[in-house]
């Protein structure tokens, strides 16, 4: 397998970001779907003392990820247990750290038919609202769009303005790691980070937003390629912050929610 199928290549107990895994902001710095992309897929490899799943992530995106050079990320497991596991992961360029993410996985095990508590939002009808991928155009081809939406993955949405919040979908195009399967944690995290700027068609000549964080709070896997972000950003130009928001579903329903924080600068 050649790198540019794949976002990473491993060299030794490193990792070394492709072609296919540029961001928007300058091409020689890592996309952020790409590096959670990388953090799912190596959370997997951490062992829990029960079967888990990803509960929470939280990641700082302390600086830019470079392309090309190899990164390290280092593991620990904060707290051990049957029920609950926290696990610190550390993305570092030699001694200097890049990311800081921390992961809460949760046991699983099935309730008992009859005892699963109801839900207060109607789930079904929100995915019945939605269109599907194949509706959406692809983006690989709109002017400016980061190289890892072209080659690393897949990201359909619509640039016209819609009724209620916005909808994308997006999909992994290769491997995680080459030569290695796509894990479902891998399909969950690289998400967290496309909603960033959901809903928004363009900033103002001269006004930049980067997220330098990501959240998101997941009740299981997600099912198949595609997955679904449906939500909105918001900015508060009084202060120069802002967020964006979704809920995540796949062809079965919901399974997340994630958000991001906004860092909003006019360069006059």
């Amino acid at each position: 397998m050649t790198e540019e199928q794949s976002l990473y290549v491993r060299d030794g107990d490193a990792f070394v970001g492709t072609s296919c895994t540029p961001g928007g902001w300058d091409p020689t710095h890592q996309s952020g779907g790409a590096v959670l992309a990388l953090l799912g897929h190596l959370l997997e490899d951490v062992p829990t003392l029960t079967p888990m799943g990803l509960s929470r992530m939280t990641v700082d995106l302390v600086r830019p990820v470079p392309i090309g050079e190899r990164i390290s990320v280092d593991q620990e497991v904060l707290r051990e247990g049957k029920i609950i596991q926290v696990v610190e992961s550390t993305v570092r360029l030699g001694d200097t750290v890049l990311v800081r993410a921390r992961a809460l996985r949760i046991r699983e095990a099935e309730l008992p038919p009859g005892t699963e508590p109801v839900s207060t939002a109607d789930d079904h009808a929100l995915l019945a609202s939605l269109p599907s991928a194949a509706e959406l155009p692809d983006i690989a081809g709109h002017p400016g769009v980061a190289a890892f939406l072209v080659h690393g993955a897949e990201l359909r949405r619509s640039f016209e303005p819609t009724e209620g919040p916005s909808c994308a979908w997006v999909r992994l195009r290769v491997p995680v790691v080459a030569g290695e399967p796509v894990r479902r944690t891998s399909r969950a995290t690289v998400v967290m980070d496309c909603i960033n700027l959901l809903g928004v068609s363009g900033l103002p000549e001269g006004t930049t937003a980067i997220n330098p964080d990501v959240s998101a709070h997941i009740m299981r896997a997600p099912v198949g390629e595609w997955v679904a972000m449906v939500g909105d950003t918001r900015f508060a130009g009084e202060v120069g912050h802002g967020f964006s928001s979704a809920i995540l579903a796949d062809r079965d329903g919901v399974f997340g929610a994630a958000s991001t924080s906004q860092v909003l600068q006019h360069h006059g």
